[in-house]
């Protein structure tokens, strides 16, 4: 018992003569005693620290990831020696060399935590240099970021006060980055000083000037009693720091760009006033530089509830609200549901059905577009498959974004998606992009598209006419159909403008050996002006609006030809020029993608999409059916057409036998051009005889 009494004794005098601080902690780190130099070193009282986490005393000096590492090495090796930087009560810094240990019982457990440490400041100039450390910038001197967000704090109780106005202007160099990597860092740090000595001289003495780090900067410009009261101010900061500095025996010339907020008008605390210059600073980048912009509240408004849209967006994605519905395509001519397009669509939990315009361009240029992109392609050929069970193999036709697009992974992940459903025919899906998707980056975007043909799948231009692209690019896009943008096809009946405008893109994909779709057919009426102008497939509310993926089927089954479309053609005189041009060039098309010069497939199965096809069936078999000369012409044009599309299936299996009997196709066509000459002469002579 005397022993025990005596070490108590002990410990109790070690705890009140040592000249070191000693706090012992329990095991959830709950101080429960300190000696008389704790409190002597930290000014806290035994009373104010008993109970309490001794993170009270952190000076935000060391990052969270130091303690983090810290009690690693604590909990794995039972003991720590380091400096710390802590506060005293009074604010001061205090400079210590710490060495903590675990405490364990008689089986390895640890009880509690010992922690024994020193200050290490020497003198008092030894801690006013750790205060200049801990609140000014190392190079210029300059308040670092703890010291404004200090002063700032101060400014605005100080602006409640006086009932006045706080400027807190964000400025970032332009032109600082060339400069540190031309001259090296030694003359970009010498330029960062004399800019902040300028910033110096331009503040008056209730000013503060900071800088957060690289070349970003903060001015707070106080006791202002009026908005306009900043602007010469900030109009003198720019010309200051625009004159030209002499760096390492350079001349060189920085600007900066300056966001500024203004308290309280733009923000009731400095965290917030702060965040609003800094926003501001980046419109002024992107406005020119050289120049400030004044915080706006409407814009950030507009941000932040643009960003709630993203994010709402983004949540429906993953709570399946999206849908997708199918619009139909047709041939008006042949009275046959050629396809359909499939289009996305947005159950709303409360807002019910939206359209695409109601979330698409909240989302435009932004990576959820792909992932949405990325969910339609994929829900579309799930739904083919359940089709194709059904009895229902349809072409569709998705719609592809410029973002999607221009996603360097693109065609692999189109490969990835067509390999986990081989039931689903390559062919039969058609990518839809818009002109301007593919004339922002042109060679990626031709690439891209050549890959994912290589795949089978096709492409369609969507929207033409609306966009900015010329011949010499319409020609290189290895795309099968032109989509005629609705915008023309519907008052194409009331605007003559837009009838010509139709009729352009018709011919223009005619010349070209392309397919040609009409949008935004509403009426009957609409259809047979589209077959007068030689285009027989369209979509649109007069032969069908968007519907759900279950009511296709039923749709397709009970489709029937209008009355008007079967009647819509005016007889024509035959077409022997613009025949001769059209079948020689699909020929050489055909000679040039055997050949390797092309590498996309040309449209030649279909004879009754080309002009003399369209002829033959709707004038030439009534008028002239009867001659040999006439069915001669029809077999041969029968006969050219399926021998171009023996050649190109051919080339698949053997490339050097379908380009060893390309003069067989010439010879066809050249043929089929004397044959028609012959009709044309036998015509003529029969109308002068008559």
């Amino acid at each position: 018992m005397t022993v025990n009494l005596d070490a108590q004794r002990l410990v109790t005098s070690l705890l009140t003569h040592t000249r070191e601080g000693i706090v012992i902690t329990d095991v959830e780190a709950n101080i429960v005693e300190v000696n008389n130099a704790f409190g002597e070193l930290t000014g806290y009282s035994r009373a104010e620290v008993i109970g309490r986490n001794p993170r009270f005393l952190q000076s935000g000096h060391h990052s969270p990831e130091f303690y983090v590492e810290l009690w690693k090495t604590l909990l794995e090796q039972g003991y720590w020696q380091g400096e710390l930087r802590n506060r005293r009560k009074d604010g001061r810094m205090l400079a210590e060399r710490m060495s903590l240990a675990a405490i364990t019982d008689a089986h390895g457990a640890t009880t509690h935590y010992l922690g024994i440490f020193s200050c290490i400041a020497a003198s008092e100039n030894n801690e006013r240099h750790l205060q200049q450390i801990a609140y000014h910038d190392a190079l210029t001197g300059l308040p670092n970021r703890l010291l404004l967000l200090d002063r700032l704090e101060n400014a605005v109780a100080r602006a409640d006060r006086q009932n006045s106005l706080l400027a807190a202007c964000y400025l970032d160099l332009d032109g600082f980055k060339p400069v540190n990597d031309l001259l090296g860092h030694a003359a970009g740090d010498q330029l960062l000083t004399m800019v902040a000595e300028r910033l110096h001289h331009c503040a008056r003495a209730s000013d503060t000037v900071a800088r957060l780090g690289g070349d970003e900067f903060v001015v707070l410009l106080s006791g202002l009693t009026r908005v306009e009261e900043c602007e010469p101010m900030i109009q003198r900061l720019l010309s200051v720091l625009a004159a030209p500095y002499r760096v390492s025996d350079q001349t060189c010339e920085v600007t900066a760009s300056i966001g500024v907020a203004l308290y309280p008008l733009d923000g009731s605390d400095a965290d917030t006033l702060l965040r609003h210059a800094d926003q501001a600073m980046y419109l002024a980048k992107q406005a020119g530089r050289n120049r400030h912009v004044l915080f706006d509240a409407e814009h950030d408004r507009q941000v932040r509830a643009h960003r709630q849209q993203l994010s709402r967006i983004e949540a429906a994605l993953i709570a399946h609200e999206f849908c997708l519905y199918f619009q139909p395509k047709v041939d008006l001519y042949q009275g046959v549901v050629i396809g359909a397009e499939a289009l996305v669509r947005w159950q709303h939990p409360e807002q019910g059905l939206l359209p695409p315009s109601a979330f698409l361009p909240v989302i435009e240029n932004h990576l959820l577009m792909v992932k949405l992109d990325h969910w339609v392609f994929a829900e579309t050929l799930n739904q083919m498959e359940r089709w194709q069970m059904q009895g229902l193999p349809l072409a569709i036709s998705i719609n592809i974004s410029a973002t999607t697009l221009q996603q360097t992974g693109f065609p692999d992940w189109l490969a990835e998606q067509l390999a986990e459903h081989p039931r689903i025919p390559p062919r039969f899906i058609e990518l839809e992009i818009v002109e301007t998707a593919a004339l922002d980056d042109l060679k990626h975007a031709l690439q891209a598209i050549e890959r994912c043909i290589q795949l089978g799948v096709s492409f369609a231009l969507d929207d033409f006419g609306t966009g900015y692209s010329s011949l010499a690019y319409f020609r290189r896009f290895p795309v099968r159909t032109l989509k005629i943008d609705q915008s023309f096809v519907r008052d194409m009946l009331v605007d003559t403008e837009d009838m010509a405008i139709v009729e352009s893109v018709v011919n223009l994909a005619q010349a070209f050996q392309r397919m040609v779709i009409a949008e935004g057919m509403e009426t009957a009426l609409h259809g047979a002006a589209l077959l007068r102008l030689g285009c027989h497939c369209a979509q649109g509310y007069g032969i069908a609006r968007p519907m759900p993926a279950e009511a296709l089927p039923d749709w397709v089954r009970a489709f029937k030809r209008h009355p008007l479309w079967s009647a819509s053609t005016e007889p024509e005189t035959l077409p022997l020029l613009r025949v001769e041009s059209e079948h020689r060039t699909l020929a050489r098309q055909v000679d040039d993608f055997l050949q390797g010069v092309f590498t996309h497939t040309p449209v030649v199965g279909d004879e009754r999409a080309c002009r003399l096809g369209r002829w033959c069936t709707l004038q030439g078999r009534s008028l002239y059916g009867r001659l040999s000369l006439f069915q001669s012409i029809e077999l041969l044009h029968h006969r050219f057409h399926a021998l171009a599309q023996e050649l190109i299936d051919l080339h698949e299996l053997d490339s050097k036998l379908s380009t060893k009997r390309i003069p067989e196709l010439y010879a066809v066509c050249d043929t089929l051009i004397e044959q028609l000459y012959r009709l044309q002469q036998e015509l003529s002579t029969n109308l002068i005889r008559s």
